[in-house]
């Protein structure tokens, strides 16, 4: 099938466009930097740019929308801007595959979605899937909400929990932990998380939603004594109890079993080896 997968250089996107192009698909990526690989066809720009995504969607038959904004820990400081991304640019693609005729439009969101805290993202979000089941009723639109857990692993943005820890500990300084590090988080190997999007192209997939996470959630405080336990330099665990973060993601997670039982899917990369390969990648990228 012929593919577009916004956000396709990046973190995310771009292990999916690999997977993609294994599985025999020819991939077409929208995105506002120039992906890693030369050899697939690129557009470069913004998906909010109507004029942009009217001429990129010509021939596509499934869009991968993967691009927008992730920085979690940025978006209380741009609510605009996050709005403007995750929403209102989520329209103008949903708008425009559903002129276009696309049969298949796959949205990448988040676990975030199932915390009751009030958090801009989880709004982003929760409002892109809203209208991702709107553009269905009302027009016909197919769709596949993926709802994306705590990913790590290659060409990471180094901004989660995992990378900041794994560059602490490679400088032999403090793992630091807001709160009491209770909160738990369901992490999920980059590999894994892409195999899983590629999966939901399956028929069984349309007008479903799934979360694609980790088998077993981990806290905070365990993923930094696993770190501590990996590195022999053995940094030191550092709490500041003073300075939780009142809109911190709890944890919470529905509907886990789903992917498992529809799209055959599973982990394969358990957290201490994925954070071991993720280690080697690193090494070798510097």
């Amino acid at each position: 099938m012929k593919i577009l997968v916004t956000g396709g250089s990046g973190f995310i996107g771009s292990q999916v466009v690999d997977k993609l192009v294994v599985a025999g698909h020819d991939v077409r990526i929208l995105d506002v930097k120039p992906p890693q690989r030369n050899d697939l066809e690129f557009v470069q720009g913004s998906f909010v740019d109507q004029a942009v995504v009217e001429k990129t969607l010509q021939g596509i038959e499934v869009i991968y929308h993967i691009g927008g904004f992730s920085n979690i820990d940025l978006a209380k400081a741009n609510p605009v801007e996050v709005i403007r991304l995750n929403v209102l640019g989520t329209t103008y693609l949903l708008d425009a595959a559903r002129k276009n005729g696309i049969r298949r439009f796959i949205f990448a969101s988040s676990v975030y979605v199932h915390d009751e805290k009030g958090h801009l993202y989880t709004t982003s979000k929760l409002a892109a899937e809203m209208l991702c089941k709107n553009f269905s009723l009302l027009y016909g639109l197919p769709y596949t909400i993926l709802r994306y857990g705590t990913v790590y692993g290659p060409r990471s943005r180094q901004a989660d929990v995992i990378s900041l820890f794994v560059a602490k500990a490679l400088k032999g300084e403090e793992l630091i932990i807001h709160g009491s590090g209770q909160q738990r988080r369901n992490f999920i190997y980059v590999e894994d998380l892409a195999f899983g999007s590629v999966a939901a192209l399956q028929s069984v997939a349309e007008n479903k939603t799934y979360v694609l996470a980790g088998k077993s959630s981990v806290a905070i405080k365990e993923l930094a004594e696993l770190i501590k336990k990996i590195f022999k330099s053995e940094p030191v665990i550092k709490f500041l109890a003073d300075t939780p973060r009142n809109d911190d993601y709890s944890g919470e997670i529905k509907g886990l079993d789903l992917a498992f039982q529809e799209l055959n899917w599973l982990p394969q990369v358990g957290l201490d080896e994925g954070i071991r390969k993720y280690c080697e990648w690193l090494g070798k990228s510097r």
